[in-house]
Order: structure tokens, then C-alpha cells, then sequence
């Protein structure tokens, strides 16, 4: 299996979320293959930084949990594929190009796509 996390599962466990960290550690656990762009890895150290206010220490151990665990995939052009919300262009762009059996994500946008 391939799966591709969104920044905002990473955020939460970031954060301690219970849940963020049992969908990681369980995709771990059954040896499925990790996706993620270097847009992941941006977004997580803006929002850690920039809206969450974490030391700068604290974003590098959870950028490079992510790295270590994760395949990383070249970001190409967006084209615009969500309707409500253009920024989550790039993460579903992502999650197709890796070939993503599994889009685990929060954002209200992406799981409403239809046939996403």
C-alpha cells in the first residue's frame, strides 16, 4: 500500500494528536510505503514555526521524523484540481503522482472530493 499524508496529520502529531500518531504508527507497523513532497515538508516547518510557535528545535525533529520515514516524490506543477480551495492543489497532486492507494487527511476540501 502507498499513502500519502497531509501536513495537517503531521501537524497533530506534532502536537501529541492520539490519533495522527496511531494512523502513522499503524501504517508503519504494516510496512506500507510513506509518500511526501518537499511542499510537506515546507508547509510542516511554516505552520510549527509560524502558527503553532514551536523552538526551532522542535520543527527539526518533527521534519525529520517525516523525512526518515517517508519516499520523497518531486513536486511538479498544480493544476487545478480543488474546486473550494486551490492550495490543496498540491497535496492531491502529490498523493496521484506517488499513486497513493490513501490520502489520510483533515481537510475538509480534500474529503470531499468525489471520486478522490
Amino acid at each position: 500500500m502507498k499513502i500519502f499524508f497531509d501536513t495537517n496529520i503531521y501537524v497533530a502529531e506534532s502536537l501529541n494528536g492520539r490519533a495522527a500518531r496511531a494512523a502513522i504508527a499503524a501504517t508503519r507497523s504494516a510496512r506500507w510505503r510513506i509518500y511526501t513532497t518537499q511542499h510537506v515538508l515546507d508547509e510542516l516547518d511554516r505552520v510549527l514555526r509560524t502558527y503553532i510557535g514551536l523552538s526551532a528545535r522542535a520543527v527539526a525533529v518533527a521534519r525529520e521524523q517525516v523525512e526518515l520515514r517517508s519516499v520523497l516524490i518531486p513536486m511538479q506543477s498544480s493544476r487545478h484540481i480543488v474546486p473550494d480551495d486551490r492550495a490543496d492543489d498540491t497535496i492531491l497532486q502529490a498523493a496521484l503522482i506517488a499513486g497513493a492507494d490513501y490520502l489520510v487527511t483533515n481537510d475538509r476540501h480534500l474529503v470531499s472530493l468525489d471520486p478522490y
